[in-house]
C-alpha cells in the first residue's frame, strides 16, 4: 500500500508533490533562520573579545563534531523515518538559541557559551545533511533530480540574502536579543512544517535485521566500488582546506578589521552571496548539463581565480561583487555533484553515501578553521590569506581536467 502510493507522488510534477512542497516551505524557515543565528553569533562574538582565534574557533568547535557525527547522522539516516530526524534537528537547534537568548537577556553570555552552543549546532548538522539529502531522491524521480536539488538550493540560498540582511538590520534596530528571537521562532516553524511530511521507511524489516556496524561497513565496501565517490571525494577533500576556512573566517574579519565596518557591511556581502548562489540554483533549474563533468571544471577554475581576486578587494561594494559571483560558480559546481551521486547510488545506500562523501570531502575543514585563524593570531595579513588560497584551488583545479571519470559523466 506505501508503495503504491509512493507511485503516485512521485509521478506528479515538482510543484504538486505535497511532501517535496513541504520539504521546499521548511527550507524557507530554516536556512534563513540559521543565517540570522550565524550572522548574530559571528558579531556578538566579534563584540566580546578582539582575539581573533576565538572567532575562528567558533566554527572550528562546530566543523569537529559535524566531521565526526556525519557517518552516524547517515546510518540513522538510511534506518529511521528521515523526517524524524529532520524535525529534532530544526527542533533542537531552536531550543538552542532560546537558551542563548536568555544568557544575553539576563547579561552573562561569556565566550565559551557560544562555543558551546556552535559544537551542538555542528552536531545537530551532523544529521540534518545525510537525512536531507537522501530524503529528495525518494520523492522524486531521476530525471527530477536536477531540477529537485536546485529549488532546495534556491530555498537555502534565500538565507543568505534574507538571513543577513535581516540579521545586520536587527542587530542594529532591536539588539542581540531580537535577531536571535527571530532566528528562534523560525526554526521551530521549520519543524512544524516537517511534522506534515509522510514518508514512512523502506524496508523496514531488512533494515532491522543490520547492526549499525554492519550498515558501516557495509556502506564503505559500497563507496569503494563507485569511482566516481571516490574521483570527487579526493578533489574536495584537498579543495576544502584552501577554501572553507579563509571565507568563512575572512569575510568577517574584513569587514571589521580592514574596511572598519558593522554588521550591516557583513551582511551586505553574505547578502551578495546569497543572491548569487541563488541566480546560479534559478540557472541550474531552468538549464540541464549535458556534460556536468566539465561544468564543474570549468567553474571551479573560474572560483580559484575570482576566490584569489576576493582577498585583494579594496572596498566592502568590490568584495560584495566578486562573493556573488563566486557563489554562482558554487552553485555550478555543487548542484551537479550532488545529483550525479545520488543518480549514481542505490536509494537504501544514499544517507550513508551522502554523509561519507562529506564526511571525507570536509575532513581538513576544522583544520582550515585553526590554520586560518592561527596565522591571523601571528600577524599573517587576511587578504594575503585569500589570495593565496585562490591560487591554490585555480591549480587543483586544473589539475582535475586530467579527470576522465568526472569529465565523461553524463546526466539522466
Amino acid at each position: 500500500m506505501d508503495a503504491v502510493a509512493k507511485q503516485e507522488v512521485i509521478k506528479v510534477p515538482i510543484f504538486h508533490n505535497r511532501n517535496f512542497v513541504l520539504l521546499l516551505i521548511s527550507a524557507l524557515f530554516s536556512s534563513p533562520g540559521y543565517f540570522v543565528y550565524l550572522i548574530g553569533a559571528e558579531w556578538l562574538m566579534l563584540s566580546i573579545t578582539d582575539n581573533r582565534f576565538y572567532f575562528g574557533l567558533l566554527f572550528f568547535v562546530a566543523a569537529i563534531p559535524r566531521l565526526v557525527l556525519l557517518i552516524v547522522g547517515g546510518i540513522i539516516a538510511d534506518r529511521v523515518n528521515k523526517r524524524t530526524v529532520l524535525f529534532w534537528s530544526d527542533f533542537s537547534r531552536a531550543m538552542l538559541i532560546g537558551i542563548l537568548i536568555l544568557l544575553i537577556v539576563s547579561d552573562t553570555v561569556a565566550i565559551w557559551h557560544l562555543l558551546v552552543l556552535s559544537g551542538l549546532f555542528g552536531i545537530s548538522d551532523a544529521f540534518s545533511y545525510p537525512a536531507m539529502s537522501s530524503l529528495i531522491p525518494t520523492l522524486l524521480e531521476e530525471n527530477q533530480l536536477q531540477r529537485g536539488n536546485s529549488f532546495i538550493q534556491m530555498t537555502n540560498q534565500i538565507s543568505p540574502i534574507l538571513g543577513p540582511a535581516l540579521g545586520g538590520t536587527l542587530i542594529a534596530l532591536l539588539g542581540f536579543a531580537g535577531v536571535f528571537s527571530v532566528a528562534f521562532i523560525m526554526l521551530l516553524l521549520s519543524s512544524i512544517a516537517v511534522i506534515f511530511i509522510r514518508i514512512k521507511l523502506q524496508k523496514q524489516e531488512e533494515v532491522e535485521k543490520h547492526t549499525p556496524l554492519a550498515d558501516l561497513k557495509e556502506g564503505f565496501q559500497y563507496a569503494r566500488k563507485n569511482e566516481l565517490v571516490i574521483s570527487v571525494v579526493i578533489m574536495a577533500f584537498f579543495l576544502n582546506f584552501f577554501f572553507s576556512g579563509p571565507i568563512a573566517i575572512g569575510m568577517p574579519v574584513i569587514v571589521k578589521d580592514v574596511f572598519d565596518g558593522s554588521a550591516v557591511g557583513l551582511a551586505t556581502i553574505q547578502t551578495s552571496m546569497g543572491i548569487g548562489a541563488l541566480a546560479g540554483a534559478i540557472l541550474l533549474a531552468s538549464w540541464k548539463l549535458k556534460s556536468p563533468g566539465k561544468a564543474v571544471i570549468i567553474s571551479l577554475i573560474g572560483l580559484g581565480i575570482v576566490f584569489a581576486s576576493t582577498g585583494l578587494s579594496t572596498s566592502i561594494w568590490m568584495m560584495a561583487s566578486l562573493v556573488g559571483i563566486m557563489a554562482i560558480l558554487t552553485q555550478i559546481i555543487n548542484i551537479p555533484l550532488i545529483t550525479m551521486l545520488q543518480q549514481t547510488t542505490d536509494k537504501k545506500m544514499l544517507g550513508r553515501m551522502m554523509s561519507m562523501f562529506m564526511t571525507v570531502s570536509t575532513g581538513l575543514t576544522p583544520v582550515s578553521f585553526i590554520a586560518t585563524s592561527s596565522l591571523i593570531a601571528v600577524g599573517v595579513n587576511i587578504q594575503w590569506i585569500i589570495a593565496v588560497s585562490g591560487l591554490i584551488v585555480t591549480l587543483i583545479a586544473v589539475y582535475n581536467l586530467r579527470n576522465k571519470k568526472l569529465l565523461g559523466f553524463k546526466l539522466s
